[in-house]
This record gives structure tokens, sequence and C-alpha cells, in this order.
């Protein structure tokens, strides 16, 4: 199977139109992780510079973000074995979400596994593969082969050689004390282009697990009202637990679809629509489902979020629309039909990125060229 087998053919067909030969090098990238490991320093409890500190003493080596003050990352290392390594060695396989945590160094965890070669025993090494045969690392049982297949919690292989390597985070003490985020740079440029102000009403319409909602309470230092949404109820509990580890208190969380938004009978003065969309820049993918019929199909449920964002909005608010994702039809052509409802392009505070496909006002991160996700941001203000 070579790589690009990996991305269903219609999509390869279309981002080939999309992009024509840079398609190759997109699609090569979106099979690893990035390059450049963001998280977000939490300012509202310490600063870059404590921050920094603390992470080398933790161990880590951080570097600042020459975009973002705000902004630290971490160099990946790998990959670590090449694509056709197939060591001798008893085989574990696990799901494609904890697959893609161990190629990116993550342990694996009993919940994971969905088979284990018999006569496996705590402390042999093992090699783990996802559900089509993806060789993603390679680790020491810390359980028998049994209990990796029945067991709800625990540590099943420590791994000791990842496909590529980031640092683990979540164990750290400074992560416990909620100094920083894990968050990607083209995420936390969203915050900066909606250029809060704590005058302002804000409302983020699809705001678990709450990245960008924190940060935008980070940049308003706690003050000010925003208001928060998520259709999930166990997702805005998660998204609770998060600011209150990060210490914001000038949001209020409401269950339920934002695209009724127009109930409440507001007027806000921004708002920020993180859209649900294929996520075809998220990295890595050790493989793509997703097809241009998704694309469409996603392209047309936004429209309901769009429609909710624009009627809920005052006239002169700014509305700030983003994707993880690079198909035209949920960027581009989503811009078109807001200026088609009478909003109107505004420039972007932070412009990093790439101009987008046929429109020059918006933004967009590509894996080949930013290092970064794949990413679109577009700003918006209702004129009519």
């Amino acid at each position: 199977m070579t790589n690009f087998d990996r991305f269903p053919e219609e999509l390869r067909e279309y981002y080939f139109g999309l992009f024509g030969e840079e398609a190759e090098i997109i699609m090569e990238k979106l099979l690893e992780p990035v390059e450049k490991y963001y998280i977000r320093v939490n300012t509202l409890k310490v600063s870059r510079e404590k921050l920094v500190e603390e992470l080398r003493r933790e161990g880590l080596r951080p570097r600042r973000s020459p975009y973002i003050e705000e902004g630290i990352y971490f160099e990946r290392e790998g990959p670590n074995f090449p694509d056709d390594y197939n060591p001798k060695l008893p085989r574990v396989i696990v799901n494609k979400f904890a697959a893609e945590s161990v190629y990116q160094g993550a342990n694996l965890y009993a919940p994971g596994v969905l088979k284990a070669d018999k006569g496996i025993k705590e402390g042999d090494e093992v090699q783990i593969r996802d559900p089509r045969g993806l060789l993603v690392g390679i680790g020491v049982a810390s359980m028998n082969y049994k209990d990796m297949a029945v067991k709800k919690r625990g540590l099943a292989v420590k791994i000791t050689k990842p496909k590529f390597s980031l640092p683990s985070l979540s164990e750290l003490k400074s992560y416990e004390k909620g100094y920083f985020y894990a968050q990607s740079l083209p995420s936390m440029v969203v915050a900066h282009v909606l250029e809060p102000s704590e005058e302002d009403l804000i409302v983020d319409m699809a705001a678990a697990p709450g990245g960008k909602t924190s940060h935008i309470a980070q940049l308003l230092q706690n003050r000010g009202e925003i208001i928060a949404m998520d259709k999930s109820k166990n997702r805005l509990k998660k998204m609770e637990e998060e600011l209150r580890r990060l210490g914001v208190k000038n949001v209020k969380l409401i269950h339920m679809d934002s695209r009724k938004l127009p109930e409440l009978g507001i007027k806000a003065d921004k708002i920020l629509l993180d859209a649900p969309c294929t996520a075809l820049g998220i990295r890595p993918k050790l493989w793509e489902s997703r097809t241009p019929r998704d694309i469409e199909a996603t392209s047309r449920y936004q429209r309901h979020f769009i429609n909710a964002a624009i009627k809920s909005l005052r006239r002169g608010g700014v509305l700030v629309y983003s994707t993880c994702t690079l198909s035209y039809e949920e960027n581009e052509g989503n811009v078109l039909y807001m200026l088609k409802k009478g909003l109107k392009l505004e420039e972007q505070k932070i412009f990093i990125g790439s101009p987008g496909i046929g429109i020059k006002g918006v933004q967009r991160f590509y894996p080949h060229k930013h290092m970064t996700q794949g990413f679109f941001i577009a700003r918006l203000r209702k004129v009519e």
C-alpha cells in the first residue's frame, strides 16, 4: 500500500483538481504529525518567560513563537523508523484513535486495544499496529494479552519507539497548575483576528473543548462577557473542567445547538464560528475516509450555523469564521455565500498564512507551507 492509497481515490482527484501538483506534498504532510507542536501560555496565571523556565526544569526544550506572544512550541522528533520497517515482534492491534496517539509518542492504554497476539506477557517487547496494519510504534507490555483485551483502564504498553516523538504534556505539574493549553498555531491566530474587547458581547458558537473560548477570555483578562455554546452535554462538562483548570471566569456556558442561536434573542458584537467541518486539515492522519460527497454535505450543513450567526449579529458586528479543513466549498465557498448575505470581508490583525483560493482577504494554512494543521480563517462585518 502506498501513502496515497491512504486517501480515497475521489478525494485524491479532488485535491489534484484544487491544488495541482502541490496535492502530493500536502497529502504526504497530512500523514505526519506537525513539525512544531504548539501550546498557548495561559497568561491569566503565568508569563511566557516563567513557563519556559518551568518547562526546562521539567526536562523539555520549549521555544518561543515569533508570531504570537503567548505561543510556545516544541520540535517534533522522527520518523524513528522507515515506513517498511517490519520488526519480528508479537502484535497488538489498536483502534484508529489510539494508533494516532501512539504514532506521536503517547503510551497505549487498555481501552484502545482491539486484539493482541496470544502469549504476550508483561515485560515482552511488542509492536503496535493500526486496524489496517500500519506500524505506529514499539513498546514493552505492561499487562498480558488477556488483560489487554478485556480491561477498561490501565497502561497496556509503555511505548519505547513511536514513529514520531512529541512531548507528553498532560502529566506535567505546569499542566495541572493550568499554566498552558495545547493549541495549534492557526487556532491561536483566531482569537487575535476576532479582536475581542471587554465592551463586546461575544458568542462562541461551537465552543467545546474550549481552546478558543479560553484564549478570548485570556485576551480580555477575565473581563467582559463571553457566551459559549455546544450541543454536546458531555463536551460542555469537560469544557467546564478545563475552564476551571485555566482559571477562566467570564464565560457563560449554554447547552444548545447553536443553529438555534436566534432563539436567545441576543444581538452579539462579535461571533466566533469555528464551524463543524470535515477536518481534512487535521494531522496526523493514518488514513482518510472522507470524500467530496462529505465536503458538499458538510458545506451545506455549515450554512445553517452561518445563517444563525448573521441573524444574531448586530449591525456593524464582526463574525470570524474558521475551520480545520482544506476544501474550497467549506471555506471560500461559504465566504462567498456570506458576502451575498450582506457581510463584508475585513483585514486580519495577524496574517501569517497564505491568501485564499480566488479570494484575497482570507487566510489559509497549509501543512507543507506553514508546518501546521490545514486551517482557514475569515473575518467579516455585518454591514446591512
